[in-house]
């Protein structure tokens, strides 16, 4: 749907008196000009006109590749085109800045109709985002005292682009010219985490406690975001950020920040934390460490004294975090250092083939005692101290397997610790048997 903007034929005059600073033609331009309204024909065109003050930030109609929302089309005659045409070449002849001209112009217009009053009659386009588009820092700066408001993002426009001037003005009257406090602060963060140079607005906006939670919240937001940028986040912690804000999870922004391998970051933040921390999930720094599967960083985590072994709140520890995750790197660096732990079913095979020897020990008792209770087998002690060899041969592998270190420590069933009592009882008493027989020998 086309979207027509009306030049009246009225601006003509208003220009000249502006110009000229003649209050008779200023007046009949104003007195003269057209409603303010939005006018739909029977083709589906929308005109309409707006109040005197864009026209004057304009000067003269947009071509049609400058507009974005508007076509603009004019209603003056021959005369007024040639007037207004004259007028603008002799201007730009005098090097006279585009600024300073709106600045001139909009401080006469301001003595017959308020500026502010004339921004509020339509809600299309805003007076304020124009004279940014067009650069007119000195113009808004001097509109700023005399009823504007300023949104979040204009403020971090008119901050960032504005230069010194426009920051000093800010700094003047940011309390009464503001829409949102919490909002722009929230938008200067935003800018931040986009590398743009918002610190100092943060600063006016903010005590310092306030913006050093700002910056950590800015640097965990940067270091979650899937376009994280290490120079960003070295940015932020410059400008004070330690990297103290956390998750939902409390999983802070250092953690993060190891976790994804950051090195250069996590060096500048290495001072604000200690090698005890932990998350809700109770993981420390070297869990997330191995994640990053990055040696440099498993190197400066390690400086910090981190707890290399240490299981989370589900018993997880580092190795097997890194085993888990298929971190060949981070589970190299810690075998190299005599961390080495086995995965649940390796944990089961060994105890599972300790506990197989010591039931052998078991059933072999019975055996001995048969045979220690047959008299007439001519072969009695040799069989007895067979089996009894065979017995503590058997006995010993299983100690053996057993005082490895790898072999899980965890508590083990009843069952299980009461099958290797009875593989202590079963060793002793064939050691009985077998001194009996021997006693019995030498006797005879």
């Amino acid at each position: 749907m086309e979207q027509v903007l009306i030049w009246p034929s009225q601006f003509p005059l208003l220009l000249k008196g502006l110009v000229e600073d003649n209050g008779a033609f200023i007046l009949d331009a104003l007195e003269a000009w057209p409603e303010c309204e939005v006018v739909k024909d029977e083709q589906g065109v929308i005109s309409q006109v707006l109040p005197p003050i864009f026209y004057v930030a304009w000067l003269k109609p947009l071509d049609p590749f400058e507009s974005c929302f508007f076509q603009h089309i004019d209603d003056y005659d021959a005369e007024q085109h040639h007037y207004v045409t004259q007028l603008l070449n002799h201007i730009e002849q005098a090097g006279i800045s585009r600024d300073e001209l709106t600045v001139k112009l909009l401080g006469c217009l301001s003595q017959y109709s308020s500026i502010a009053s004339q921004a509020k009659i339509q809600n299309k386009i805003s007076f304020v985002d124009l004279l940014l588009k067009y650069k007119q820092f000195k113009t808004l700066c001097w509109l700023l005292p005399n009823g504007f408001v300023l949104s979040p993002s204009q403020t971090c426009e008119l901050w960032l682009l504005g230069g010194q001037d426009s920051r000093d003005c800010l700094k003047a009257c940011y309390k009464d010219v503001l829409e949102n406090m919490a909002l722009t602060q929230a938008e200067a963060v935003k800018n931040l985490n986009e590398g743009h140079d918002c610190e100092g607005l943060l600063t006016l906006l903010c005590n310092e406690e306030e913006r050093l939670q700002i910056l950590d919240n800015a640097l965990l937001e940067q270091v979650m975001s899937g376009a994280a940028k290490q120079s960003n986040m070295l940015s932020l912690i410059e400008k004070g950020a330690r990297g103290l804000g956390a998750d939902s999870t409390g999983k802070s922004a250092m953690m993060w920040i190891v976790e994804k391998g950051f090195v250069s970051a996590a060096k500048a933040l290495k001072e604000f934390h200690c090698g005890i921390s932990l998350d809700d999930l109770g993981r420390n720094l070297m869990h997330y460490a191995v994640l990053s599967n990055s040696r440099p960083m498993l190197e400066l985590v390690e400086d910090m004294g981190v707890d290399p072994r240490l299981a989370d709140a589900s018993g997880c520890t580092p190795y097997r975090l890194a085993t888990e995750n298929q971190s060949v790197n981070s589970k190299k660096y810690l075998e190299k250092r005599g961390i080495i732990e086995l995965s649940e079913q390796a944990k089961y095979q060994r105890i599972f083939r300790v506990y197989t020897l010591k039931a052998l020990t078991v059933l072999l008792l019975p055996l001995q005692l048969v045979l220690f209770l047959d008299v007439g087998r001519d072969n009695k002690l040799s069989m007895v101290l067979l089996l009894s060899s065979c017995t503590l041969f058997i006995f010993a592998i299983a100690r053996l397997l057993k005082s490895r270190r790898l072999f899980p420590t965890a508590k083990l069933p009843l069952s299980l610790r009461f099958l290797g009592a009875l593989s202590w009882v079963s060793l002793f008493i064939q050691a009985i048997f077998t001194v009996v027989m021997g006693l019995a020998v030498v006797t005879i």
